[in-house]
């Protein structure tokens, strides 16, 4: 009789073909080449910088507080590193756009604006970024085997001009955010949550999808058992650490982490968020619910390995969005050069706020257990706006946060200040760098390679 072999095609085909829904177990899972929990990459952006004095923390790289402005994070600041004296000059000196619309153009690409028609504060020459984000980078260079490359998220940005893009698949590339929580849903979970209503049976999405995987591990556990003893003993310890990984991957869909205690995802992770009633996108009024549904399920997309890399930005660089739910009539951006007491107490509603919104998206990704971590762990999340002090429109100074260490790879808990002692500001490109080797790049420099000289020290 013929011996009986296994196809690499089959194999894959096989461990992949409960996957086309959720696709908790990925292709490099299937190949049992990912034991561990992966890494991920959030950003989360909040417009019209800050107010340096009220958001810089006070005291030395390992023994500080945190500042009235940062005071939502509190419950995580094991977990964080605020930074100061790092700055964005590679946009400083461009006389192409305003400061606002240079500063969203090169957050994330480390680059200057092209020229172009788009108005901006004073300015009317502003065009798009010249070069790919760091998230789309990070992306194509691991191409992780997720249903979704990355995933762009916007709550009311209404700006489809260079104030509203973060994101950017290559120069004069702008990528916009998915501004309607209900199309996320339906993008995300849609095929694999039915309604209540349509479900009747009262089986889940993910136990149906879990039985799906069973039979096919049967199988193949069946194909393995029949062609291990036709083959020599070298092989035979290949075939043998495949079933182990099938043992990995089915004891991740359980929800009890891999064989080697590196994480997985436990069975809750994939429960989509409920949307709730519709609620009408247009009030200034619904920001915090529409945020909220965002947030939840950018969380879930990670937790049930949809993406990896993903950003979340709030309004439009300039932002003049109304915040009548924190008692404000002015707009942002006019409240943001408010030069007296009162503006800076409503500047501080605002962005107290926002840092309450970052906490929230925390609090989520650090309630999924990945092993002896959180997903909030194996996470960096990246809070960035585009200048520094608002009311000078700065470039220097912006800022930047950390959250989550990437797997252990940044040092959390930290004041990082590059000032401190006389010390010399860094530059943002090289934090950009710094981002992308911890999740897994060899990049020496990001963005324009004047303005990157490499890592970023004191931050791994």
């Amino acid at each position: 009789m013929k011996p009986r072999m296994i196809s690499r095609r089959r194999m894959l085909q096989g461990a992949l073909a409960a996957t086309a829904t959720i696709p908790l177990l990925n292709s490099e899972l299937a190949r049992g080449q990912e034991t561990t929990a992966p890494k991920r990459f959030v950003v989360f952006y909040t417009p019209n910088g800050t107010m340096e004095s009220k958001w810089m923390p006070t005291g030395t790289e390992n023994n500080f507080t945190l500042s009235p402005l940062l005071q939502p994070l509190s419950p995580f600041k094991s977990k964080i590193i605020p930074m100061r004296g790092v700055n964005m000059n590679v946009v400083v000196n461009s006389n192409v756009g305003s400061e606002h619309a240079r500063g969203i153009g090169g957050l994330l690409t480390g680059r200057a604006l092209l020229k172009g028609n788009f108005k901006s504060f004073m300015s009317t020459n502003a065009g798009w970024s010249s070069g790919i984000s760091l998230d789309q980078h990070i992306a194509n260079k691991l191409q992780p085997q997720t249903l979704f490359k990355t995933l762009e998220l916007g709550v009311q940005v209404r700006d489809a001009e260079v104030r509203g893009r973060l994101s950017y698949a290559g120069p004069d590339q702008p990528i916009p955010p998915r501004e309607d929580p209900y199309d996320t849903f339906q993008q995300l979970f849609g095929a694999t949550v039915p309604d209540p209503g349509q479900d009747p049976g009262g089986a889940t999405a993910l136990d149906r999808l879990r039985a799906q995987r069973r039979t096919v591990f049967d199988l193949l556990r069946e194909d393995i058992a029949d062609v291990r003893p036709r083959i020599g003993k070298e092989d035979r310890i290949k075939l043998d650490s495949h079933l182990q990984s099938i043992r990995d991957i089915e004891a991740r869909l359980a929800g009890g982490g891999s064989s080697n205690g590196g994480g997985g995802t436990p069975s809750t992770s994939c429960k989509a968020p409920a949307l709730g009633d519709r609620i009408d996108l247009s009030k200034d009024d619904n920001m915090p619910a529409i945020g909220k549904l965002q947030m939840d399920m950018m969380a879930a997309a990670l937790a049930c390995d949809l993406t990896r890399v993903a950003t979340i930005q709030w309004s439009y660089a300039e932002s003049e969005h109304l915040y009548p739910f924190l008692g404000l009539t002015q707009n942002h951006h006019a409240i943001s050069h408010e030069w007296n007491a009162a503006g800076d107490e409503k500047y501080m509603k605002i962005h107290t706020w926002f840092a309450e919104q970052l906490a929230y998206l925390l609090g989520k990704l650090d309630s999924y257990a990945e092993g002896d971590r959180t997903l909030l762990d194996n996470t960096v999340v990246l809070w960035v706006t585009e200048i520094g002090e608002s009311r000078q429109h700065a470039l220097t100074n912006i800022p930047f946060l950390l959250a989550g260490s990437a797997g252990g790879v940044f040092k959390t808990g930290r004041f990082v200040d590059y000032l401190a002692n006389g010390g010399s500001a860094r530059q943002h490109n090289d934090l950009l760098v710094t981002i992308a080797n911890a999740m897994g790049t060899d990049d020496k420099t990001f963005g324009d390679p004047q303005y990157s000289t490499g890592a970023l020290p004191s931050l791994t």
